[in-house]
């Protein structure tokens, strides 16, 4: 079974809409969520965070911020995976910010679970 390295994940797109400490705590969520959420749909893989290796997949999660914050914004979560041949497969999903709103703490658990469903 392959394993994942869940590397550096990004903000893209308007970060200023959080704060620092706020822009901190989405980035330590998608890090641990994404490889978790790896881990689940993945049960017999091996998820690692820090320096890749060879044959290991690298795996950048990336949240794209809105324009601005507004009920009918949406955002979009995704896993960019580097694989060790050198190709790359990134797999996106978009929400609306009410919907992970309504998550609370577990919006990233949730958008990198739906992400990771549409892998083989």
């Amino acid at each position: 079974m392959a394993t994942f390295v869940i590397l550096n994940p990004q903000i893209q797109g308007n970060p200023a809409l959080i704060s620092d400490s706020q822009q901190q705590g989405v980035l330590r969520a998608m890090r641990k969520d994404s490889g978790d959420a790896l881990k689940r749909h993945y049960p017999q893989a091996t998820v690692v965070w820090g320096t890749p290796g060879p044959a290991i997949i690298r795996v950048t999660p990336i949240l794209n911020a809105p324009s601005a914050l507004q009920p009918s914004s949406k955002l979009s979560v995704s896993l960019t995976f580097d694989l060790p041949e050198g190709s790359r497969v990134v797999m996106v999903e978009s929400f609306g910010l009410v919907t992970l709103w309504r998550r609370g703490s577990e919006a990233a658990n949730y958008a990198f679970d739906r992400v990771a469903h549409r892998l083989p």
